[in-house]
């Protein structure tokens, strides 16, 4: 099986792909080749740009730059191939495993992506459905390596399916059941109050027999051979199980199958269960291994920028969504003529966009839009007697600030203007409540540790700005290990080490 790690926005030639997507021991066909790239490419984890040098150095993509052109040349490379995907995709018995593109030390970078996919599962923790199939532009297929994650995840946290019975018994040890014990029975009546010689018990008992319980457990241990064949358990952090020596075909036909978890799922109330049986239902209905030349799966993300900013968020202490009047300021002050109440969330301090019209006897109307400017968090850093308000801007690029060399991979000016923007539309309110530090910075991954995980880089400004008392733009490389463990651990960073 072909495994390979790939990195997310480096540009891969064609004859590259070829090498990385062939077996060892077998030269495949061109066919196969350009069949497995569009496929990645229709499922939106692939990109193609024109050949050039300038494309070559760029460690971003850019819409503009990506070709519409589906034509291969096996011949020529003139296209380059971006992966915009951070994860693992399976592909054809093809085993791809996409790291960051800020992590360029090294090319198998086993332990950092091994992290990242504690991440993403914790990122993705909330989500309640199970992203049983992938979406391309021209074919749907079944995600069988999501689905399996799923239930293993599911069986480690609540447990093997279990179906239980309820008992009545007559003067058993389980909870009284007094409806069917005043219904059922005739008490004795003494001093005008009645007594029960016999009572009606109940209590609970697990069916271990039910045939379910036994499909579940074939469905747990043929997953686990599954990733262990594929040799992803490690890198999954996955601890394999075998709970049966049987396999699904020994146990029943896939006809008598599907009817059993359908007559279970008329009956089962319990909405996790309702998951766990509808997801076994699923991986009935679609046979195919995750090594099957035929699969496709992805567990990731092609959006890993929104991954950084809640991990920032979150180790960060972000307060966007904390009410006012809970804010770690003292003595809070609401500027005169504010549209803003201390029981509203400090998002709402920033004026939302205004639209006027003129009806048709030339009066004026405003209406106001629904959404405005957002930052990505703010921090209110209590240090002693005073707070400081810190305009945070999580960014995932990869900037060349050093002398003698080009500047490249920096946000575009909208990103610096809007930073500009968020610090002025918090500017009533920080006066207000004499807030002598507003700090405004871009907190940018780095595969380096730095002393204490921060790497100051520098700052922007814009001149402009600076004249209507705007603070520059700091720009802080935090290291991505440690972030990580601090989101996974739901640590708080010290913001002081930043040195804003």
């Amino acid at each position: 099986m072909v495994s390979e790690y790939i990195r997310e926005q480096k540009r891969y030639a064609l004859h590259e792909l070829r090498v990385m997507l062939s077996p060892s021991d077998v030269k495949c066909s061109d066919y196969v080749i350009i069949r497995i790239i569009n496929r990645l490419k229709s499922y939106g984890v692939l990109k193609a740009v024109k050949s050039s040098d300038e494309q070559l150095n760029m460690t971003d993509l850019v819409e503009e730059d990506v070709s519409l052109d589906v034509t291969l040349d096996v011949n020529k490379d003139t296209l380059l191939y971006v992966f915009t995907f951070v994860g693992v995709i399976i592909i054809e018995g093809r085993i791809l495993k996409c790291y960051p593109k800020y992590i360029r030390k090294t090319k198998q970078p086993t332990a950092e992506l091994k992290q990242i996919i504690k991440v993403l599962r914790k990122y993705n923790s909330k989500e309640q459905i199970v992203k049983m199939y992938n979406d391309g532009n021209n074919e749907t297929s079944f995600n069988r390596l999501a689905v399996i994650l799923f239930l293993l995840n599911d069986y480690f946290e609540n447990g093997i399916y279990t179906k239980t019975e309820d008992i009545v018994e007559i003067n058993g040890m389980g909870e009284i059941h007094w409806d069917k014990t005043i219904n059922e029975t005739y008490p004795i009546i003494k001093n005008n109050s009645p007594y029960y010689v016999e009572l009606r018990t109940k209590h609970r008992v697990n069916d271990e027999e039910n045939f379910i319980k036994k499909l579940h457990e074939c469905i747990l241990s043929m997953c686990s051979e599954e990733l262990k064949r594929a040799d992803l358990l490690e890198l999954l952090d996955i601890e394999g199980v075998s709970l049966t020596d049987d396999t699904i075909d020994e146990l029943e036909e896939d006809e008598y199958i599907l009817y059993q978890l359908e007559k279970e799922m008329n009956v089962q109330y319990n909405t996790r269960k309702q998951v766990v049986l509808k997801t076994i239902k699923m991986l009935i209905l679609n046979k195919n291994a995750i090594d099957n030349n035929n699969s496709f799966s992805l567990y990731g993300t092609n959006s890993f920028n929104l991954v950084w900013e809640k991990v920032c968020a979150e180790t960060m202490n972000d307060c966007l969504h904390t009410l006012i009047k809970d804010l770690e300021i003292e003595d809070i002050v609401i500027p005169s003529g504010a549209l803003y109440k201390k029981s509203d969330e400090l998002i709402s301090i920033i004026e939302k966009t205004k639209w006027i019209g003129r009806t048709e006897d030339n009066r004026e109307f405003v209406k106001e839009a629904d959404k405005t400017l957002t930052p990505d968090l703010i921090s209110i850093y209590k240090k002693g007697d005073e707070s400081d308000f810190i305009i945070f801007d999580a960014k995932y690029y990869m900037i060349q600030l050093e002398e003698g060399k080009n500047l490249c991979g920096q946000p575009g000016v909208g990103d610096v203007t809007k930073q500009y923007l968020y610090q002025l539309a918090f500017k009533k309110f920080v006066e207000a409540n004499k807030i002598r530090n507003v700090r405004n910075c871009f907190l940018i991954p780095t595969e380096e540790d730095g002393d204490d995980g921060v790497i100051k880089l520098g700052s922007v400004r814009m001149d402009m700005f600076l004249e209507l008392g705007l603070e520059q733009i700091q720009i802080r490389q935090l290291s991505a290990k440690k972030m990580y463990v601090n989101y996974l651990r739901k640590q708080k960073l010290d913001i002081e080490v930043l040195d804003l």
